[in-house]
């Protein structure tokens, strides 16, 4: 069995991991402190640390530039659930900036590396890891990339990203990071399962509901342990990497259909994950277009790029740019492939 260390990264991963948490004790009959309320029933092991006093404690970190989103799940009863070294944070955010978030992390940088192997010697044999978090923000973007660099350096496992995609309104850099994001996306990360926040936002209202929808659709694809893991390779060509997406993740219904997905979008290949069906589609590639197209646009004019660069070479964005017109290309060749599943 491999267990499951998850990573809620910046505001918004933190606040999926959180809602997440709160949901998967809840069907696993654990008050918010993690005490079991049925000692005849246990939680999933892999994704729980038994301790004491039939206390179950979440294989899982929680990081952030700067302590706000962290303070307010301490003072809520979720916060009795979660070790005080869980939580890792900054003082400082990083102004939206991808590089401040990759690279500028002295406060932060040690102790996550710590907890990381922590978590991992916990674990019966080296742990896949779920990284929770939003490509639009400095955090979210630059920091999930920092840690898929440490996690594909130093433990040969399965990395699998629940990625957040900007709305076309977002912030006004967020084209940046959401490209500078998904270079690192395309080399380190095993799977990443796509989430387009502009079209959940249409579907359904608030935050907080996308946030239970989003975390109902997680755990159906995290609370058995018979799961599809992507074997781990570093050395393998990026187009074997794969964005998925499940209908009821795009679109805020739950709707099923192949060879076509319901969006209309030819599927290129398929998995069963847990008991969610992703699709690897075109649709997934519209939509990176559409963040690609925006980021080079910006780029072309250097547009915020005196305030954005900080900490990084101008060349990242160039570097990046290529490697997303590399994957979408490749998108449109096996477009034209006949569908293949697992």
């Amino acid at each position: 069995m491999h267990e499951i260390v998850t990573i809620s990264i910046g505001e918004c991963g933190i606040n999926i991991g959180a809602q997440f948490w709160r949901d998967l004790c809840i069907q696993s009959d654990l008050s918010a402190s993690g005490h079991s309320l049925d000692p005849i029933f246990s939680p999933p092991f892999h994704l729980f640390e038994e301790q004491l006093s039939s206390r179950f404690v979440p294989r899982t970190i929680l990081l952030d530039s700067q302590p706000s989103a962290l303070d307010n799940i301490r003072s809520t009863d979720l916060g009795f659930l979660f070790p005080p070294n869980a939580f890792i944070s900054g003082n400082d955010g990083t102004g939206s900036a991808f590089g401040v978030g990759c690279y500028d992390l002295d406060l932060i940088q040690e102790p996550l590396q710590n907890q990381i192997r922590v978590q991992a010697e916990k674990c019966n044999q080296t742990p896949n890891f779920n990284i929770f978090h939003s490509l639009g923000g400095g955090t979210g973007s630059g920091t999930t990339s920092f840690v898929l660099m440490h996690l594909s350096d130093e433990y040969q496992t399965s990395v699998f990203n629940c990625s957040v995609l900007p709305e076309p309104d977002a912030c006004v850099v967020s084209p940046y990071n959401c490209i500078l994001g998904f270079n690192y996306l395309i080399q380190c990360s095993n799977a990443v399962q796509c989430i387009d926040n502009g079209n959940l936002m249409g579907q359904i209202k608030g935050v907080r509901e996308i946030n239970q929808y989003i975390s109902s659709q997680l755990i159906d694809m995290f609370k058995t342990e018979k799961q599809w893991i992507p074997k781990y390779d570093k050395n393998a060509e990026y187009d074997q990497r794969h964005f998925y997406h499940s209908e009821a993740m795009w679109k805020g219904e739950n709707v099923t259909s192949c060879p076509f997905s319901d969006t209309g979008a030819k599927v290129i290949h398929e998995i069963e994950f847990g008991s969610t069906t992703l699709y690897n589609s075109a649709e997934v590639a519209r939509s990176i277009q559409q963040q690609l197209d925006r980021f080079d646009l910006m780029y072309k004019r250097r547009a915020y790029v005196y305030g954005h660069s900080r900490c990084m070479d101008e060349c990242e964005y160039v570097e990046a740019s290529e490697r997303v017109h590399e994957l979408l290309e490749i998108y449109e060749n096996n477009g034209k492939n006949t569908l293949t599943t697992d």
